[in-house]
């Protein structure tokens, strides 16, 4: 049996070492990729160690596009699309798990059911909706939809539904209004869940491509991706630039998973779970 189970974990442990691998690797290519020139790229395309290391990508990067401009703009959408989300989820969230009411289960399953609706069927309403009301080149179509999200709200009202009830009683004899309530008690008990949503929709917006492309007409108002899309023309491919701009774009990601951390994310994602 011993040897049975050191077997066992040697070859879980292998096969955790090749998932790695392939995880890895298209990181690891972005960033060698990004200090080779296009020739090496062209004559040596896998190999990760470039012969001669060049900065000149960062340059080509800088002049072609407004490239902390856009970069800004990026910040700018996903931070507002965040923030809304965890507020509006949790308002959602709290409402659902606080109060009892005719039609509760009904519409709670109508706002999951929302998640069937592929987004390419909602794409062209969306843009005659966003149009008639003078919003086409502005940054809300980007925002307003991640807003509201069916699968944050599922996961905030397994998590809220799990706060005491004599706590919200107990603030209610204190005086505590209803949004100083969700404020002060519903959203400090929920942080976890709360903040794993609000991370996810950073994610989401941050590299969303196809939202941006629709509704923005300016470069100067581009967000990253179609900034980095414009890298490319008919006339001329070029690789270390667009992976120069890709190894930039993913440090805000990085920056937040890190300061969140791994124990803090998996707590979030595991939050509201039902023990067996």
């Amino acid at each position: 049996m011993r040897k049975q189970r050191i077997f066992s974990n040697v070859i879980f442990h292998f096969l955790l070492l090749i998932a790695a691998g392939f995880i890895l690797y298209p990181f690891a290519f972005m960033i060698s990729g990004t200090f080779k020139t296009d020739l090496e790229m062209n004559r040596h395309i896998l190999r990760l160690i470039p012969e001669e290391i060049t900065f000149d990508n960062f340059k080509t990067l800088f002049n072609t596009i407004p490239f902390w401009k856009q970069f800004f703009n990026s910040m700018l959408v996903s931070t507002a699309a965040a923030f809304f989300t965890m507020f509006v989820d949790g308002l959602v969230a709290y409402g659902f798990t606080r109060f009892e009411f005719r039609g509760k289960g009904a519409l709670l399953s109508f706002i999951l059911a929302t998640m069937l609706i592929p987004p390419q069927v909602l794409m062209v309403p969306q843009f005659q909706m966003y149009r008639s009301m003078g919003l086409f080149g502005s940054y809300v179509p980007l925002v307003i939809p991640a807003v509201v999200n069916a699968s944050g709200i599922f996961l905030l009202c397994q998590i809220m539904g799990q706060v005491p009830k004599d706590l919200y009683e107990s603030a209610m004899i204190d005086g505590y209004g209803e949004l100083r309530i969700f404020l002060k008690i519903a959203v400090p008990l929920s942080k976890a869940g709360i903040g794993i949503q609000g991370v996810l929709t950073f994610m989401n917006t941050w590299n969303d491509f196809m939202t941006p492309l629709i509704y923005l007409n300016e470069e100067s108002r581009y967000t990253l991706p179609i900034g980095l899309m414009r890298l490319q023309n008919f006339y001329k491919i070029s690789y270390g630039a667009p992976l120069a701009g890709a190894l930039l774009s993913c440090l805000p990601v990085i920056l937040i998973l890190a300061v969140v951390g791994q124990k803090y994310f998996v707590k979030g994602l595991m939050a509201g779970a039902v023990k067996g």
